[in-house]
């Protein structure tokens, strides 16, 4: 799906992760509610007023039809295009039907405000990690040379520090930073770790997207939570190749009684 880029201001895309909302929307994760998690971002969503928004994986919890379309109806009327890549908590074949009725776009390439946004897949069924084969890669041979991009993945190109969490990375992540090379590719944003990353590999900014759900603290060997609250990620695109992300939400609520 393209947006026009007539204008000189930006576009704002939004990226949304590792929401892992369940079946049932009582159900907790990590002790949190997913959805009254979700839900507490939707005003500053708005106001950010995205053109995009970008589910980068772990939509759901469990796979089920019942989160996917909880996560449709909370993002369908916040930008006229929402694109999606699945995490390895989802299950693609229950999800495409939904999101492909409800308008979304798998992608693998959107131009938008003079930008393309390559959607990766690199989930993969029973596998915690993540991994590209050429396959998976081609949507990057797509890109037009003469254009900015954005790439999204799920899984964590470069380590994020957190042993939790590295230990699920994207396989094999050298043949991605291969097929990057000679290409107008400005920054990999990701998802799955649960935290605020920002580095650079080889000129391209690495930028992780943080969980609208639960967040953790960095250098422990498993998960504790942090003093991150529910976020997200944003980036403003200008057409002359100029671009600017940081972090929606964040405030923790009072924990439950």
């Amino acid at each position: 799906m393209n947006l026009p880029a007539a204008t000189q201001q930006p576009i704002t895309v939004l990226q949304l992760s590792d929401s892992h909302l369940p079946a049932d929307p009582q159900a907790r994760y990590r002790g949190q509610s997913a959805d009254v998690n979700l839900a507490s971002l939707r005003s500053a969503a708005r106001s950010l007023k995205p053109e995009v928004i970008v589910l980068s994986g772990d939509i759901s919890e469990d796979g089920s039809a019942e989160s996917y379309w909880r996560m449709g109806g909370f993002v369908r009327d916040l930008a006229p295009v929402v694109g999606w890549i699945p995490g390895n908590h989802d299950k693609r074949a229950v999800m495409a039907p939904i999101f492909d009725e409800l308008g979304f776009d798998a992608g693998p390439v959107l131009i938008a405000g003079g930008w393309q946004l390559a959607l990766l897949d690199s989930a993969w069924p029973g596998r915690p990690d993540g991994e590209l084969d050429c396959e998976r890669l081609a949507p990057l041979d797509q890109l037009d040379p003469g254009l900015p991009a954005l790439v999204f993945v799920h899984h964590q190109p470069v380590p994020v520090g957190s042993p939790w969490i590295d230990k699920y990375p994207l396989n094999n992540a050298q043949r991605l930073w291969r097929a990057l090379a000679g290409k107008p590719v400005r920054a990999v944003a990701f998802g799955h770790v649960h935290q605020v990353f920002e580095g650079e590999r080889y000129g391209v900014a690495c930028l992780s997207a943080p969980s609208t759900v639960a967040n953790g603290l960095r250098d422990v060997p498993r998960f504790t939570p942090g003093n991150l609250g529910p976020a997200a990620r944003w980036f403003r695109l200008w057409p002359d190749r100029r671009w600017q992300s940081g972090i929606l939400g964040g405030e923790l609520s009072a924990p439950d009684c």
